[in-house]
């Protein structure tokens, strides 16, 4: 598949098959991901990779209800009162990329190796999505703690991916408006 075919075609992926995806393809997304632009800093991202859709679902809880009792007056939090909502939508993988704590550019290189990871996935049969829900709870001592996640790293991103038990049917977009100045 080629680039552009990717970023027309691909979707988010919300609803998954229980089969486990091989860890040389994660491997290779992971690699095809740190291909993104970043900063000058040597290297800039640290990816963790949450295998096991019973592990991920009992994480997603966790981080489903530290939002509850952090963030459910904050726009954007209604997720929280749905007792059927899953963090991590069913997927039997999810990963998180973190970026250097200590520079400022790491949330921009953080989201290109992002683009990067969700457009590899697709062009090598895979769904994934974007999930921002759980990144207070990633950030947290204990969420971090368990993931090992180093203090000099800060989580940016998390994704889930597998193989997509249905794919969203196309939403019509409009061109941009573009100003040439």
């Amino acid at each position: 598949m080629d680039a552009i075919t990717a970023m027309h075609t691909r979707r988010s992926i919300r609803d998954y098959e229980e089969r486990a995806v091989e860890r040389a393809i994660i491997s290779d997304i992971l690699w095809d991901a740190a291909q993104a632009p970043t900063t000058p800093l040597s290297g800039p991202f640290l990816f963790h990779v949450i295998e096991g859709a019973a592990r991920i679902a009992s994480l997603g809880e966790r981080a489903k209800a530290y939002a509850a009792l952090r963030c459910s007056d904050a726009a954007g939090s209604s997720w929280v009162d749905k007792p059927d909502f899953k963090v991590f939508l069913g997927a039997p993988v999810v990963i998180v990329i973190s970026g250097h704590a200590d520079n400022s550019e790491s949330i921009q290189d953080c989201n290109r190796a992002g683009e990067n990871l969700v457009l590899s996935a697709h062009a090598r049969g895979l769904g994934s999505c974007w999930v921002g829900a759980p990144i207070p709870w990633l950030r947290s001592s204990s969420a971090r703690k368990e993931l090992a996640i180093p203090e000099a790293f800060e989580p940016f991103a998390a994704f889930t991916l597998g193989y997509a038990a249905s794919v969203p049917l196309p939403r019509s977009r409009d061109r941009p408006d573009i100003i040439w100045a």
